[in-house]
């Protein structure tokens, strides 16, 4: 019996806690800055650069749309002297 009441104490003490950290006001994780650094060629200084998560996410994906662009673009085009090059 003893075990059952310090199992259930825990849970009680702990419910109200969360209702207070959800009734702050929470910040937009887009509008959030996060800074990253980036070495610069000829210095040992690094740059520091800081941008919104959704300006960081907007840049990724720009980034990954150039690299499938890149995959699917054809590499050599093969041209017969009789039909041309297509």
């Amino acid at each position: 019996m003893l075990k059952m009441v310090l199992f259930f104490v825990p849970l009680c003490t702990a419910a109200p806690m969360p209702l207070v950290a959800m009734s702050a006001p929470a910040e937009m994780p887009e509008a959030r800055m996060i800074c990253k650094y980036s070495q610069q060629t000829g210095t040992r200084f690094k740059k520091r650069t800081c941008k919104t998560a959704a300006e960081w996410e907007a840049m990724a994906e720009a980034h990954r749309e150039g690299l499938r662009e890149t995959a699917v673009r054809p590499q050599i085009q093969v041209c017969d002297p009789r039909n041309g090059c297509n």
